[in-house]
């Protein structure tokens, strides 16, 4: 069938939805009112009636136009009700249109290519086990942090507001360099009234002795996954084993009724040994990249790399 370009306004915005809720897998990413929030702007490919779909987001910088990742959205690529195969993937990325100069998008786990593409590490746990299966995997510091916490005087509560989580996150985010710039915060703040207006947001928080939030999980649901969206922790909150409280709470909530808990990453070591400690596997997924020459010169020239330049 033929792939077809289609500006953000010409889409059948109920049939883009309907094929990403068939798809396998169906990522709360592609959604399109989820893309509105988190894209600059975004366009797509689209074959036939919506058989199979490929959303572009892009922004524009320097007179180019650029197709990149939006923050809070890890995986998107080619979605399908059927079966996606390696030539069907290929013939999206063909499709890509010369005007964006520069190309680099994060495919979802099923775009399988064999070859053209860069992986990258995303951890996952299976929670269709029991609680005593999942604990067998974790590692004994996490289980020794986490009682030790639970016999302070330190409280877990569910449905933080967004005013306490944003002060926290913006804390941790010039204190630990996370890396968020301001208009990727601005979306955050954006995404998350939206998000639990639609009934697909939990934030868990830990609140210290003195009623202080020291740490808080903001994570998305949909029917078959929990998305790790964004954590953060003080001082305190460290001391008091904060994100390993709110994991294990989490995944005390939904154990058993087959989700899957998304960590969305990590590439750093860090980060990754932590997720490892409560029994996740790698789940890689595909990073394809295309640089238009005339904008592969300029930028270079400049000495400029692609985290620079798409600051906001």
């Amino acid at each position: 069938m033929t792939i077809r370009y289609l500006k953000n306004e010409d889409l059948d915005t109920a049939r883009w939805d309907a094929c990403i809720q068939e798809s396998m897998p169906s990522l709360l990413y592609a959604y399109s009112w989820y893309l509105d929030l988190v894209c600059d702007d975004w366009d797509a490919l689209v074959m036939g009636d919506y058989e199979a779909v490929m959303p572009i987001p892009f922004t524009k910088k320097f007179g180019f136009k650029l197709a990149v990742q939006p923050p809070f959205c890890q995986q998107l690529g080619v979605f399908s009700p059927s079966a996606l195969n390696e030539t069907l993937v290929k013939a999206f990325l063909s499709a890509l249109p010369k005007q964006f100069h520069w190309i680099q998008l994060h495919l979802n786990y099923h775009n399988h290519l064999q070859s053209g593409v860069n992986l990258r590490s995303n951890y996952v746990l299976d929670l269709m086990p029991d609680m005593d299966g999942l604990k067998a995997d974790f590692e004994s510091s996490v289980i020794r942090s986490v009682r030790k916490s639970e016999k302070s005087s330190c409280a877990l509560l569910e449905g933080i507001d967004i005013k306490s989580i944003m002060e926290l996150v913006a804390w941790q985010n010039k204190d630990k360099n996370m890396g968020l710039s301001p208009r990727s915060m601005q979306k955050l703040e954006r995404l998350i009234p939206v998000c639990t207006q639609k009934g697909v947001l939990i934030s868990v928080g830990l609140y210290s002795p003195m009623n202080h939030l020291c740490a808080v999980g903001v994570f998305l649901k949909d029917r078959q996954r929990l998305y790790y969206l964004v954590g953060a922790s003080d001082e305190i909150g460290r001391e008091y084993a904060g994100m390993p409280r709110i994991l294990i709470h989490l995944i005390e909530k939904f154990v058993g009724q087959g989700y899957t808990l998304d960590f969305e990453g990590s590439e750093i070591p860090g980060v990754a040994k932590f997720f490892k400690k409560f029994g996740a596997k790698n789940s890689p997924y595909p990073v394809f990249s295309r640089e238009g020459f005339a904008a592969a010169c300029y930028f270079r020239s400049k000495n400029l790399i692609l985290r620079n330049f798409l600051r906001k």
